[in-house]
């Protein structure tokens, strides 16, 4: 599942990069994906908010002022 996270982490990227913004690429492309648990979570991490978004792989995407990453 490894791979299909990182598929869905470059989806996420790349509509960024074409000017969408999160809930533009939560509805068109996170949402509904088979790998997605339930809807965003914000958290504070370093005193900065994060939304984050699990998956069925155990991992969390993360979306920051950086954009998407998979730690």
């Amino acid at each position: 599942m490894t791979k299909a996270a990182q598929e869905l982490l470059e989806q996420c990227v790349a509509a960024r990069r074409s000017g969408a913004d999160f809930p533009t690429i939560w509805q068109t492309v996170l949402r509904n994906h088979r790998l997605v648990i339930g809807p965003p979570v914000q958290r504070l991490v370093n005193d900065a908010p994060v939304l984050e978004v699990r998956l069925i792989t155990g991992q969390r995407l993360i979306y920051d002022a950086q954009g998407f990453s998979l730690p």
